[in-house]
This record gives structure tokens, sequence and C-alpha cells, in this order.
């Protein structure tokens, strides 16, 4: 069946400014990073995608429409470890993440610590605020943002950047559950997010809204990981060229 126009510009405006396709991503894949690095990463990654569910819980609270309920709520359970996604036993997502770190060589404590010793990029703190907005916001606005804009976008990401975590930097298949869960699970849960938005935004001024909203949720994270790349990549050679 033809797509209609509307899912047509919320496509679009993911693709435009997709994570995938950026500097970051782009070391990861070609192998110019290393465990310390990945491990940094799960530093700052972990204290976004351990406040998901609770954006998914407001959106939830404040939704009128029962079976857009027991979507969000089938999401924050899988996030939670409650239930499994798909295939997969169930388990608490950010765990999987701090284990994927604990392989690289970074201590769960100095993860969880990290926020109180004021070691978050300025970058994901504004990525995190975006969220804790857009989520208080009616559920036809806040899932764009969040579930469109922002997780859809999560399998194309790690499409790329996996395969290259096995032949590049040496980890093992089964070291990597947390990307692999996302590949698959992130697919379901952006389509139905897509159906969702399609069904309940149907004035022209509710779907301008959703595009704006999700053309901003892209925004944002190419921010953050705009900050990634400085404070990860280009810091660290530069200091490196001064030495």
């Amino acid at each position: 069946m033809a797509k209609s126009a509307f899912r047509l510009a919320l496509e679009e405006a993911v693709t435009q400014r997709h994570s995938a396709q950026h500097p970051w991503s782009d070391a990861w894949a070609s192998g110019k990073l290393n465990r310390r690095i990945l491990g940094e990463w799960v530093k700052q990654q972990y204290h976004f995608v351990r406040h998901f569910s609770e954006w998914i819980a407001a959106v939830y609270a404040n939704c009128p429409h029962q079976e857009v309920q027991q979507f969000l709520l089938e999401n924050v359970a899988e996030e939670e470890g409650l239930i499994g996604s798909g295939d997969f036993k169930p388990v608490r997502h950010t765990e999987l993440l701090i284990e994927f770190a604990e392989i690289c060589g970074m201590p769960r404590a100095e993860i969880l610590a990290a926020e109180v010793k004021g070691e978050l990029l300025p970058e994901l703190l504004g990525l995190r605020s975006w969220c804790t907005v857009q989520s208080r916001r009616p559920f036809i606005e806040a899932l764009p943002g969040l579930l469109i804009g922002l997780e859809s976008q999560v399998p194309g990401i790690y499409r790329k950047t996996m395969p290259p975590l096995i032949e590049k930097y040496g980890f093992a298949e089964d070291e990597l559950a947390y990307f692999t869960l996302h590949i698959v699970a992130d697919v379901d849960h952006a389509e139905k997010g897509y159906g969702i938005v399609e069904k309940y935004a149907t004035t022209a001024e509710q779907q301008a809204t959703a595009v704006h909203l999700v053309k901003e949720a892209a925004s944002m994270r190419r921010l953050y990981i705009d900050g990634l790349y400085r404070a990860l990549v280009e810091q660290p050679k530069s200091k490196s060229l001064a030495a």
C-alpha cells in the first residue's frame, strides 16, 4: 500500500537529519575509536536512555486512548525488563548497556556516578531537558519527537555501528546484546509510533506540528553526538598533536 504524504514527510524529517550519517558514527564504523572511548560513550548514553521509559510513562499518563496507552505501557515494560522484547528474554535495557561498558573496561560505579560528578556533556543535558519537556505535551505532540524523531533512528544507527564492533574492535557477538536487541525491538516500536501518529494527527495543523517536532528531535540528537565527537574524538586528537 502506498504511503501517505504525511508518512513520507515524517520519514523525510528523520532521513535528512539521521545520526547514522554523522562524523561520530563514521568514526565508530571505520574503527577510529577504541574501547576506552566506547566506554566513555556509555557513560554519557546511559544517562540518556535510563530516562526514556520515564518520558514514555509521562505520555502514557496523559493519553486518552486505551490502545495507545497499551503500546506505551508495553514499551516501558520492555525497557525496564518486565517483559521480553520479541524473542529476547526480559532484561532491563540499561543493564545490557552497562555490561557492554564493563567489557570495554569502564567500571559500573564510574558510569553511575558521572552525573553527580558533573561529567555529563552539556549537549546531553540539553537533549534530556528537551525530552522531558516533550513528554509533558499532548500525546500527539510528544510521540512524534520521542518515537519517530529519536527511537526510530536507533536500528539504522546500530546496523552501521554494530558490525565494526566485531570486525574492527574485537568484540564477540554475545557481548553485543544491547545493540542486537535494539536493532530488532526499535523497528517494531518505530512502526507502531508512525501508525499512532498517522491515525491521531488528523488535521493539517497537527500534522505540520508533528513533522516539525520530528525535525527538532532529530536535530537535538545530532547536537548531542556533535558533543560526543568533539569531546571524545576531536579534543583528544588536538591534545595529542599539541603534545
